[in-house]
Parts: structure tokens; C-alpha cells; sequence
């Protein structure tokens, strides 16, 4: 039975725009011939329960993620003894594999957060369009920004989640129309001393290339003089998803601190990378046509992305979805509240009723960007757009008197 890994498309040159995807593809060529499976840019994270990709599905089951997909493999093919170092490690090895493999999707990622999603010029002139490349409108306009707000985070968890410029609305109300430089990029505030008049990449430079030299020289000690970073004869599952993070680290952005950083001085890692990729170049990857998504379909996961992104509802049903939300005694509660039905009901219903008009109204994603905001003295759902001006009028969203004051 053949193995489906579905994927994040290519993009930026690679095979993959996602670390974890271009991992698990590395890991199937090295491990399968063509015939033995296929590779679909699917695009879509809906497909498996744990709405993440990759995703593999095989035998009728979902799993999805890196680390799942191989321990699914070692468990159900004889290719991964022979291909794989993973079950023949040592004591120590092991340990080595688990530590770095999450020092990889954390330092690893905040780091390619950093430059491709923080960066006001990589995400506008390479990553954005890129998504618009992947992904069917309307959907442009709801997962890039939600992937773009989940690399922020991992931005900021570096210290350095201001290099995205997001001016917030208490500091602009507060400090007055925030200033921009002449290329049109917000300039720091004042609280940033004489960085004040560079743009939020060059302040940021210093630190970012700090961290950028401490994450290739903790994988250069970890190979040593060795080909593998577990200094195994094969491969470990360690050794393709640094592939995955390295592919992209590559990547050529407007201030490409990363690349530099890893092909100075002759690092391994840069001989590393380059050695991964000789192993597979003759290989012809089996890509196969995804299924399309459909109207409909396009539709509501337009609709649950717009219903992700309500304050106060969007958590709750993004819960609710992938699981359940646990009530007092820790039970799954599967039923949402009235007015959490509502909203996603509502929601849904006028994504797929407006489906036309939004066609219609909408610029493609990644095309020039607008940013809208409405009067502050407009107060109820209606500050939020049409969608929100339609989802005002309903009884569930009236606002409650204001109590009379006693005398």
C-alpha cells in the first residue's frame, strides 16, 4: 500500500515552504523508491485531525508532523531499519536525538520566524506571495496572517518580535501617527534611543546575527569531524529535519543574516547541507496532482479562519474543533455554547452566500496592501468590516443597556 505524504508546496526555491515538510520529504526519498509513494502539495492542514503538515496518510489512518511521520514509518515499514540509524543508537545518541531535535523547532524556527515571516521585506517581497502562490482565494487572506501571527510569536520568544514593525493601537493613540522611513517602513519609538532612524532590521541586525551564530555553531559541535550529526554510518531522522531548517535558512531575503551566517568561515553545517543534498539530486520526487478543494469546501475553511480570528470566540471554537473543550471535572465537553454556534453558523453561512461578492470585491493576496481602520468613535461589530456590520444587526450580538445611574 502506498504511502500519500501531503506537504506545504514549493516555494523560495526548495521543495517546500515549510522546515518539517522539506524534512519528511528528504526523509522519504532517502528512505522509498518513487514507486513506493507519492508526494502532494496539498496545502491544506484540514486534512488530518491534528491540522498540521505533513501529513501522511496510509492504511486509511492520518498521522501528521515531523517527528510522528518517522515513528509511524519505523513502526510499519523494514526500510527505516536499513535506511535509518534511529534504532540502532546508543544511550546517549538518543538523548542527543530528542535534545536536538527540539532545540530545532524552537531555536530553529524562531530563527526562520526572524527572517521570513518577521521581516517586514522577506514577508512582502518573498513569503506572501509565495502563500498566494499555494493557495486558493480567498484563503490568502486567512492562513498566511494566522502562520504570520504564530511566527511573530516565536519572534518574540527570541526577544526580537519588534523586527516585524506592528505599530499597536494604545502606542500609536498614545505617541501620536507613527513615522515612517522613506522605503515606507514604520521607524522605531523613542524608547529605542539613537536606533530610531533605522529600519527595524538594521537595529535588529546585531542580535539576529548573535543568534544566527550560536544556533550553527551548536550543530557544528554536535557533528564534529563526522558526515552525520549523530555521527552515525546512516542517517538519523536528527539529520533530515537539520536539512529542513538549513534549506531555508539559505534562503537569499532582502537581509539575509541567516545565509550569511551559515556559509561563513567554512562551517559544517554549510558542508553538512551540501552533503545532504548530494545524496538525492538524481532522484525524481512522485509528485502527484492534489484532489481540489472545491467551492464549498474553500468556503468553510475560509469561514473557520475568519471565525478563528473573533476575539473571544476564536480560541473556543479553535479548541472545540481540534478536540473538544474540557470542562470543570476535565471531561471533553463537545458541545459549544448558543452563542459560539451562532457565530460559527453565522459565519459560515455568509462565507459561502458571499462567496461571489468577495470574489469580486477583494484584491488577490499579495497584492498591494491596504490598511483600513474605522472611526473610533463606532462602537459594536460593525468597526470590523462588512462581515461585522451583517453580524451586528442579529439579536444575539445586542448590546446590553447601559444601567441608568442612581441618585
Amino acid at each position: 500500500m502506498s504511502f500519500e505524504l501531503h506537504v506545504w508546496g514549493p516555494a523560495l526555491g526548495r521543495d517546500s515552504i515549510d522546515a518539517e515538510c522539506l524534512a519528511a520529504i528528504a526523509a522519504f526519498r532517502h528512505i522509498f523508491a518513487p514507486s513506493e509513494w507519492s508526494l502532494i502539495a496539498s496545502n491544506d492542514t484540514y486534512l488530518s485531525p491534528e491540522h498540521t503538515l505533513p501529513a501522511l496518510f496510509h492504511g486509511g489512518l492520518w498521522t501528521s508532523g515531523y517527528t510522528n511521520i518517522i515513528s509511524y514509518l519505523t513502526w510499519h515499514t523494514t526500510s527505516c531499519d536499513e535506511r535509518l540509524s534511529d534504532n540502532d543508537l546508543t544511550s546517549q545518541q538518543e538523548a542527543d536525538l530528542l535534545a536536538y531535535s527540539s532545540y530545532l523547532s524552537t531555536r530553529g524556527s524562531g530563527l526562520i520566524a526572524l527572517s521570513l515571516y518577521a521581516s517586514p521585506n522577506a514577508w512582502v517581497e518573498l513569503t506572501r506571495p509565495a502563500y498566494s502562490e499555494l493557495l486558493p482565494f480567498p484563503l490568502t487572506w486567512t492562513i498566511p496572517t494566522t502562520i504570520r501571527a504564530a511566527a511573530i510569536d516565536k519572534a518574540e520568544s527570541l526577544g526580537m518580535g519588534y523586527i516585524a514593525a506592528e505599530a499597536e493601537a494604545d502606542e500609536a493613540a498614545a505617541q501620536g501617527p507613527a513615522e515612517t522611513t522613506s522605503t515606507g517602513f514604520l521607524r522605531l519609538r523613542q524608547q529605542l534611543g539613537p536606533r530610531k532612524s533605522m529600519q527595524p532590521e538594521q537595529t535588529a541586525a546585531i542580535r539576529f546575527q548573535q543568534l544566527a551564530d550560536d544556533f550553527f555553531t551548536t550543530l557544528d559541535e554536535l557533528q564534529g569531524a563526522e558526515k552525520y550529526l549523530l555521527q552515525t554510518s546512516i542517517p538519523s531522522s536528527l539529520d533530515f529535519l537539520a536539512y529542513g531548517y538549513l534549506e531555508l535558512m539559505q534562503v537569499q531575503t532582502p537581509f539575509p543574516i541567516l545565509a550569511r551566517s551559515l556559509m561563513a568561515n567554512g562551517r559544517p553545517s554549510a558542508q553538512f547541507l551540501q552533503t545532504m543534498r548530494a545524496q538525492s539530486q538524481d532522484y525524481v520526487l512522485p509528485w502527484e496532482e492534489p484532489a481540489p478543494l472545491g467551492l464549498p469546501r474553500t468556503m468553510l475553511v475560509f469561514a473557520d479562519g475568519a471565525i478563528e480570528s473573533i476575539a473571544g470566540a476564536g480560541e473556543s471554537w479553535r479548541r472545540w474543533r481540534r478536540g473538544g473543550i474540557e470542562n470543570e471535572q476535565g471531561e471533553q465537553a463537545q458541545t459549544l455554547t448558543p452563542t459560539l454556534v451562532a457565530v460559527g453558523s453565522v459565519v459560515a453561512g455568509l462565507a459561502a452566500a458571499g462567496a461571489a461578492v468577495i470574489l469580486r470585491g477583494i484584491p488577490s493576496f499579495g497584492a498591494t496592501t491596504h490598511r483600513f481602520e474605522a472611526p473610533k468613535e463606532e462602537k459594536g461589530l460593525h468597526r470590523f468590516g462588512e462581515i461585522g456590520a451583517m453580524l451586528d444587526v442579529l439579536p444575539i450580538f445586542d448590546q446590553p443597556p447601559t444601567p441608568s445611574s442612581s441618585l
